[in-house]
């Protein structure tokens, strides 16, 4: 009954090429030899704890952590053939060579060979196949032997002929001898299977369980077999339709196989045996012939094609429909309709049947068809009065069940009912010339013709609850429109800055929550009868803010779809947010694919989203997407030390010892990665540097971040990444320590102490010097000082002398002219006497000595005797008065020996106290001499026998 229940099942997977596609391809990665730096053919594929990915390539192992891309070459340069893991080591077989990496202290990969293990005669050896873990054992598949290592110890096990294959099956490994069949490995042998031989000339392709301890055997040439238990079963089916060879398989889930082919690419097949995707260079795989195949833990495909290797995002929940899988075209709108999916490309529409219900139609089979009549460039599809109207480049059409039928020839852009009640008799469409109105009766749209107004390409329209038409054009600005009751002519009015609006370009208008909104690069802005501007919106400005808004949809549930520059997102309804907060969900990896300047979605039911695209339509489950509530894996991928020559400290595995580094090695590059290899774009990194950053930077999606001139000081590097959804990871952390520089040592402190110390003393002595210097500097100042004082003393005490000696000299002067007209008086007076005399003298001689004449001559005699007292007093005047005037001209020298009397004695004491000189007077040579001016009386010196007395 199993065999003919199995049987059943693999006839029903005879021609997969020849079966239909799902509706939504999946995101496919391409990766070439450009990418990785490496060989293009890879030949095996595994993955870590940690989700790093390892690839057997031709130049060596490479690795890759969903950034960076490292690839470890063996020692003598040839081909890795197969990889396997265990603990922390990378068990590689190439060709002639067999070993493991393992990382070092630092992190980083080192190899170990171990041909030296091998008995001497079994060293040399081809490619090896395949390496597999079995319990403590790992074998290593040559096409001469097989070998076992156990112990640090290897077992040979040469082949009956030739070994062809080795696979897993569960916790069995089965070899295939090229002559006698299959083998197992059991208590250190190899155990023939019953019926092994079964396979014949074909060669085991892989080994997939199925239940329990059953497995499905594939072999290259198309072939599948049975293995239960130790027996090996044959089945009437097969993949014989398959032109090509199927090189391996693996097991998707329990309802899905994925066999990898030689030149028809990847096939999915589910357990009921329906083909259930066929992904090949149409779809976008590099190429069909595939190499190798490997599921990693988020069920992405790994593809080792022989020109690189291929990611297929299977499960996500986003994938990509193409409707012309010739040509790729743009997908301007969607809409499904009467049981199909109809979209609007630039090459006409197409449609293709899905189921009802709310499923994921993006997994429905399905193949497009264009719609008839319907080719050229298609700008929009709307459901109006129960019709499907396209706005078409050669007019207006109505699809129905035989194909587009033509409405207007006027080109139109979209299209609106003019009443809320449907159906509705009168329909408004946007036109590249202004607007039309469409008559609708009878099951069936007229042309009423374009009422007279305004000649502008109108793209959007939104009707007021008060009949008003809003229409903009994005170069211009926003119209205002109010039909006359007839129909046939409108006001048209032109909005722009003036009004309120942050620019004139780039505004669309949109009916959301019942109201008509407006947006623009700066936010969403409603318009204000009242003041006849334009407003930021009250409900959707706290939301957006001044975010670039170029599209708003508003789905069944009330969440808000809209499109900002060429990112794209959706604004959960607020009552679903919580808190009374709004939330908006991202799709970073939708960035820059959605169709620039024709944004358009079309949210169907939260299974569905249909985005236009440059490449189609963009399929978007939202409710797989936000179930998506996975731990994000982060990993430090290197940490590299600036400097001659830069080096590596950490190359991406477990950091072991603390590093210390010199205090040169001041400038650091950190890269890091989250493993999430099918949607990177989703991911952001935040770091922070303890003990040099005081807070984690802002999150950004660069995937490196470089640090330069650190001080000395322990480093700790932390980074955490998370996704769109909120989820994230824990923070991953590497320490480092930057020793002080020499001038900061221990050693150097000593000696700064003894320095400081003989600094202290050399200064404390080099200031006593310079105290001492400086008080000799003082004294010599101070002496200098005190001398100077006494020179300005000198200088003023001689002032004061010479302005007194002045003030003398003038009184002397005085004195004289005074004793000059004295004396001039005495010698007239002298000369009157004398005549006096000489007449009494002759009187006297007459009257012959008479007494009262002779007392009248004494009298004469006294009165002349009084006249030479006066002159020797005045002798003695001048004589003082002339030397006086000597001293005043005296040398300086003698004016200090006599300063303090100078200045404090009158003129005649300082004369007494000085030399006395004797003088003679000098008179007058005749009576008549008269002196005009005292300073010319001669006076001379007369000889020490006449002294002045006091």
């Amino acid at each position: 009954m199993k065999r003919l229940l199995l049987a059943v099942f693999l006839a029903a997977l005879l021609g997969p090429a020849k079966g239909q596609n799902t509706i939504g391809l999946p995101l496919i990665v391409n990766y070439n030899k450009v990418d990785f730096h490496g060989g293009a053919q890879t030949w095996d594929m595994a993955q870590d704890r940690r989700g790093m990915m390892y690839f057997a390539n031709n130049e060596g192992l490479m690795s890759f952590d969903g950034t960076y891309w490292k690839i470890y070459p063996l020692p003598n340069g040839t081909i890795v053939r197969s990889i396997t893991l265990l603990d922390d080591r990378i068990y590689v077989g190439g060709q002639g060579e067999l070993g493991y990496f393992q990382p070092d202290s630092a992190g980083a990969l080192r190899y170990h060979s171990l041909v030296g293990l091998l008995p001497p005669g079994q060293r040399l050896f081809a490619d090896v196949w395949e390496v597999y873990v079995l319990g403590e054992s790992v074998f290593f598949r040559a096409t001469d032997d097989i070998f076992e290592l156990r112990n640090n110890a290897f077992q040979v096990y040469p082949p009956q002929t030739e070994w062809q294959k080795m696979c897993l099956a569960g916790h069995r490994l089965v070899a295939q001898d090229k002559r006698d069949g299959l083998f197992y490995y059991e208590g250190n042998q190899w155990i023939p299977l019953n019926n092994g031989k079964l396979l014949g000339h074909e060669n085991m392709a892989g080994i997939t369980p199925i239940k329990g301890d059953s497995f499905l055997i594939t072999t290259l040439q198309r072939g599948v077999y049975l293995l239960k238990s130790d027996t090996l079963l044959n089945t009437s089916g097969g993949f014989k339709s398959f032109k090509s060879w199927i090189s391996c398989v693996a097991k998707f889930d329990d309802q899905t196989l994925v066999l990898a082919t030689t030149s028809e690419g990847c096939v999915l097949a589910d357990v009921n045996g329906r083909i259930a995707q066929v992904i090949s260079d149409k779809e976008g795989l590099q190429s069909d012939h595939i190499n190798s195949l490997f599921l990693d833990k988020d069920k992405n495909i790994w593809v080792g094609l022989d020109n690189g290797l291929s990611m297929i995002a299977y499960s996500k929940a986003i994938r990509y429909i193409r409707p012309n899988k010739d040509y790729e075209l743009y997908g301007y709108s969607s809409r499904i309709y009467r049981g199909k999916l109809y979209i609007a490309t630039s090459d006409g529409v197409y449609s293709v049947p899905v189921p009802s219900g709310s499923g994921d139609l993006g997994v429905e089979k399905g193949k497009f068809d264009l719609v008839p009549n319907s080719r050229g460039l298609s700008w929009r599809l709307d459901e109006v009065n129960q019709h499907l109207l396209v706005g078409h480049d050669p007019g207006i059409f109505d699809i129905g069940k035989g194909g587009a039928e033509l409405v207007s020839q006027d080109a139109s852009w979209l299209f609106l009912p003019m009443s809320p009640v449907l159906p509705s008799k009168y329909l408004l469409a946007g036109t590249y010339t202004g607007i039309k109105i469409l008559g609708y009766d009878h099951d069936k749209f007229t042309d009423l013709g374009n009422p007279a107004g305004c000649s502008v390409s109108f793209r959007f329209l939104a009707i007021d609850n008060d009949s008003t038409v809003w229409t903009s054009n994005p170069y211009q600005g926003i119209y205002r429109l109010q039909l006359s009751r007839d129909k046939r002519t409108y006001n048209c009015r032109l909005y722009t800055e003036k009004d309120g609006l942050p620019s004139a370009l780039n505004d669309f208008v949109f009916r959301i929550k019942n109201r008509i909104v407006f947006a623009t690069v700066k936010g969403v802005y409603e318009f204000n009868p009242s003041s006849g501007k334009f407003v930021p919106s009250p409900l959707f400005y706290p939301l957006f803010g001044t975010m670039d808004i170029r599209y708003l949809n508003e789905d069944q549930e009330g969440n808000i779809w809209f499109c900002s520059g060429k990112k794209m997102g959706v604004a959960h309804e607020i009552s679903r947010a919580g808190s009374g907060a709004s939330v908006i969900t991202w799709f970073p990896e939708l960035t820059g694919q959605i169709l620039s300047g024709f944004e358009n979605i079309y949210p169907y039911n939260p299974q569905n989203i249909f985005i236009a695209s440059e490449k189609g339509i963009i399929h978007l489950n939202y409710s797989e997407y936000i179930k998506d509530t996975s731990t994000i894996a982060l990993l430090l991928s290197t940490v590299r030390a600036y400097g001659r020559p830069d080096s590596t400290l950490f190359d991406g595995y477990d950091q072991g010892a603390v590093p210390h580094l010199p205090a040169r090695r001041n400038s650091y590059h950190f890269e890091f990665s989250s493993p999430s290899y099918g949607y990177r774009q989703t991911i952001e990194y935040s770091y922070k540097l303890e003990g040099y950053d005081t807070d984690w930077s802002l999150w950004t999606a660069k995937a490196e971040k470089d640090y330069t001139n650190l001080p000395d000081g322990e480093y700790t590097f932390e980074v955490q990444a998370h996704d769109n959804l909120g989820n994230t990871s824990e923070p991953v952390r590497y320490s480092f320590v930057i020793d002080p520089p020499f001038y900061k040592s221990i050693w150097a402190y000593l000696l700064y102490g003894v320095l400081l110390l003989s600094s202290v003393y050399g200064l404390k002595k080099w200031h006593d010097h310079r105290l001492h210097g400086q008080k000799l500097k003082f004294e010599d100042k101070q002496r200098q000082i005190v001398t100077l004082h006494k020179l300005e003393m000198q200088n003023v005490e001689k002032e004061l002398i010479r302005l007194q000696n002045k003030q003398l000299e003038g009184e002397i002067f005085v004195k004289k002219k005074e004793l000059a007209d004295a004396n001039m008086h005495l010698l007239e007076r002298e000369d009157a006497l004398a005549r006096v005399k000489n007449e009494i003298n002759k009187l006297y001689q007459r009257t012959d000595d008479h007494d009262e004449v002779r007392t009248a001559l004494q009298l004469l005699n006294s009165i002349e005797k009084n006249n030479e007292n006066w002159d020797q007093f005045a002798a003695y005047f001048d004589q003082i008065s002339d030397d006086f005037l000597k001293k005043l001209n005296a040398p300086v020298s003698l004016l200090k020996q006599g300063r303090s009397e100078a200045l404090h004695l009158s003129p005649a004491e300082s004369l007494h106290k000085g030399n006395r000189q004797d003088y003679e007077y000098i008179r007058p040579r005749s009576r008549n001499e008269q002196v005009q001016d005292p300073e010319k009386i001669q006076y001379r010196k007369e000889g020490e026998s006449k002294r002045f007395s006091e």
